[in-house]
């Protein structure tokens, strides 16, 4: 049994905080009372928190751990940030059901970034992923969602053509199939192929199992940034329409040409919650996004996947025409500076360009920035990622303001030594929650302490219904994390982005201590939850 004695409890529902005494035999809470007596238990190690902050563990439910958790699993990005339960899956995204064309792509990723054989992938539905991770241990607990895209993409491949009957069919019985296996909900890319060739119709139609099932249906909408009202027309009216509680993810108005409509925004979705429509909403605190570098071009490119891209880009006329596109939708001067290189796959490129603009590349290259954007897309086989500059913190304080919004990373579990630390990821994957507590709370006071642990807590377990987590009450699981409330604080940046933060003391996960003293310990308690 473990006491935590004089320590400020946050108990994660957005109640004040308290002094109490909490106490912890096994896996989960036992007690909380204003004073502990000393003898609860014949063995007991009882830990003065000298005043520091005691919450519930952070719930991270826009995560994208699909292969990492097989690689490396000491989540070592997201317990250093007190982050003991993540769900993975979302933006279309996940790694099942593993066969057809999927499988090629997943295939080539575990052979080229994390060097291990096509054997390692030795799942096919939702249920046998899960088992294989069980295998594995983990530092947290993970969950996940269904991706549309892996699943569209199983079924039809990266084609921009209609699915046809006996394909939707696939696709309703493998939805109903990862819901009873332990799926928290469906998720969409409705930007990424081939989820952006989707009709209204088959996501409605997959949404609606969802709502059979009570289980949630996300989004990463089919724009944010110039036709940010008509995906929000149609995620608000896929959830009206199949009764389907909706998550939007990472929610935004990307380009300075789209900052005015956070007024539509604003208006439409408070207006949509009066009305009784179930929803939330979730946001990183930075106002850059990253994903593949080879999302600045038109959804014509990607049809017929990968291979039919490439050929694509190798020819001049075909290239020409797509940079005319991608020119007239950005034309701003700067734009080229405000697109910066991430992770790259080639070892022979990732040191010359990792971490650098695509403005500053072309001018090493001595080539227009879209000829440098070729290459390195035509080098590293469409496997770049790339940080993009596109959002204003006006508009990020907004919606970080609404009471629906949750705190979440969009982030991979990642580590700073090891197979997962190559390249230069977007700083929130180690700094998202600490950052929080030190810009939005100590410095903008945007929010109480006690509102931002409820949106890192019980509002993320409560909208998945993640039981039993989220909280610190008597029979919840002891998923804990212990910090300074004037200290916390955010270390990475993007020119360093591989920086743990600090502030944060002890993490317990399912009761066994992940992180001690700053230091993440080699513990694995973590588990696959599956929605029950």
């Amino acid at each position: 049994m473990i006491i935590f004695e004089n320590g400020s409890v946050i108990d994660g529902t957005g109640s004040p905080a308290r002094r109490a005494d909490v106490a912890v035999d096994g896996e989960r809470i036992l007690a909380i009372a204003e004073h502990l007596p000393h003898v609860l238990h014949a063995d007991v190690e009882r830990i003065d928190l000298n005043g520091r902050v005691l919450a519930p563990g952070f719930v991270d439910i826009h995560a994208h751990g699909e292969l990492e958790p097989l690689i490396d699993n000491s989540a070592a990005g997201k317990v250093a940030c007190g982050v003991t339960t993540e769900i993975s899956g979302n933006c279309g995204h996940s790694p099942f059901p593993l066969f057809g064309p999927l499988r090629a792509r997943f295939e080539r990723e575990a052979r080229d970034e994390w060097h291990s054989p096509d054997t390692f992938l030795n799942w096919t539905s939702a249920d046998d992923y899960f088992s294989v991770l069980e295998t594995k241990r983990s530092a947290i607990n993970r969950g996940f969602l269904l991706g549309h895209g892996s699943l569209r993409a199983a079924v039809n491949g990266y084609d921009d053509s209609p699915i046809g009957l006996d394909g939707q069919n696939a696709m309703r019985r493998h939805v109903e199939a990862s819901l009873d296996a332990g799926c928290f909900g469906l998720s969409t890319g409705l930007v990424y192929p081939p989820g952006c060739f989707a009709p209204r119709e088959e996501v409605h139609d997959l949404a609606t199992i969802c709502a059979r099932k009570n289980a949630l249906y996300t989004s990463h909408m089919r724009s944010e940034s110039d036709g940010l009202e008509a995906a929000i027309d149609e995620t608000l009216d896929v959830a009206r329409s199949s009764g389907a509680r909706t998550q939007i993810s990472h929610l935004k108005t990307a380009h300075q040409r789209n900052w005015h409509k956070i007024a539509f925004l604003e208006k439409t979705l408070l207006q949509a919650r009066r009305d009784g429509l179930d929803f939330h909403t979730d946001r990183y605190p930075y106002t850059a996004g990253a994903t593949s570098l080879d999302t600045i071009l038109p959804n014509w490119a990607f049809a017929g996947g990968n291979a039919e891209e490439l050929k694509r880009l190798n020819d001049d006329a075909i290239c020409a025409q797509l940079e005319a596109e991608v020119l007239a939708l950005n034309s701003a001067p700067d734009y080229w500076e405000r697109v910066q290189i991430a992770s790259v796959n080639n070892p022979t490129l990732r040191d010359e360009i990792a971490g650098r603009t695509l403005a500053d590349i072309a001018e090493r290259w001595k080539v227009r920035p879209f000829e440098a954007f070729r290459r390195i897309a035509i080098e590293d086989e469409l496997r770049t990622g790339a940080v993009f500059f596109m959002m204003c913190e006006e508009n990020l304080e907004t919606i970080l303001s609404w009471d629906f919004t949750m705190i979440a990373s969009d982030a991979t579990a990642r580590n700073i030594t090891g197979p997962t630390a190559q390249s230069s990821p977007h700083p929130r994957t180690f700094g998202t929650f600490p950052r929080v507590f030190s810009t939005y709370v100590r410095e903008r006071k945007l929010f109480s302490l006690e509102e931002a642990i409820r949106r890192m807590t019980s509002l993320p377990a409560d909208t998945f219904y993640i039981r039993d987590r989220g909280v610190i009450r008597p029979g919840a699981f002891a998923d804990l994390v212990i910090f300074d409330a004037e200290t916390i604080r955010d270390e990475a940046t993007y020119a360093h982005p591989n920086r743990f933060p600090t502030g944060i003391d002890r993490v317990y996960v399912n009761g066994e201590c992940v992180v001690k003293s700053g230091v993440i310990l080699d513990a694995r308690p973590g588990k696959v939850l599956r929605r029950s």
